[in-house]
């Protein structure tokens, strides 16, 4: 019933001329910042491969952090990322499932706290000298009300400099969704034309990595411009 509703509400949006306009990014505007959301943990494992076994299609996700005007590459920013598995659950937070979204009361006095110390499809690098950073994955799953999606944090040292979100174009998903192990849970009736986050960023500019079949799996690249002025402490 919660998850008709909610369609039913989200449906009310019309995100798809926005989702036009943010296809292309001017060298002088940064990717559109959206937070890190309320399943970001600390301390992501330093590594490349972040999937710990979990099933789902393979996906790599190939990132370059540059800098907004120049477009020169940013080196040494740390890169994390972590989203839900082919089920919608995060790590951290499997006691909330994919269609139980925590207690707004929670979030709103910051006493949301993870559930499991799991840290299945998290994970950070630091950018080489070209600012390029890449994680071997799976493509997310979905959960209630969201599209799919993909968090990144980029920071330079002690600096926040870029929380925001990747998506998928939803023929894309919808492929994949039809497909074990995302078939059981079936095709998500939450998208990117009625999505509130994407809707919230005006499109989300920079947000859209381009997808390309690859030996094993599929490849995502995107490149994420950022401005160092903007930075705020995390």
């Amino acid at each position: 019933m919660r998850r008709r509703v909610l369609t039913t509400a989200l449906k009310r949006f019309d995100n798809g001329e926005n989702i036009r306009r943010a296809a292309t990014l001017d060298p002088h505007q940064a990717t559109a910042g959206q937070g890190n959301g309320p399943y970001h943990v600390p301390g992501s494992p330093m590594r490349r491969d972040i999937r710990e076994g979990r099933p789902g299609a393979p996906l790599l996700l190939r990132l370059r952090v540059v800098e907004a005007g120049t477009l020169s590459a940013l080196t040494g920013a740390t890169v994390e990322v972590w989203h839900c598995d082919a089920d919608g659950i995060y790590s951290g937070y499997q006691r909330y499932g994919a269609d139980k979204f925590p207690a707004l009361v929670s979030l709103s006095l910051r006493r949301f706290r993870p559930t499991d110390a799991a840290m299945f499809l998290r994970g950070q690098q630091v950018t080489d000298p070209a600012g390029f950073v890449e994680f071997q994955t799976i493509v997310p799953g979905w959960y209630t009300p969201r599209t799919i999606h993909i968090h990144v944090r980029v920071s330079l040292g002690a600096t926040s400099l870029l929380g925001t979100e990747l998506y998928f174009p939803d023929d894309f998903t919808a492929r994949i969704q039809s497909a074990p192990p995302y078939a059981g849970r079936g095709r998500s009736p939450f998208v990117n034309a009625h999505d509130i986050e994407i809707r919230l960023a005006k499109g989300s500019p920079g947000s859209w990595p381009v997808i390309r079949p690859a030996t094993e799996g599929h490849r995502a690249d995107v490149t994420l411009q950022v401005r160092r002025r903007d930075g705020v402490q995390p």
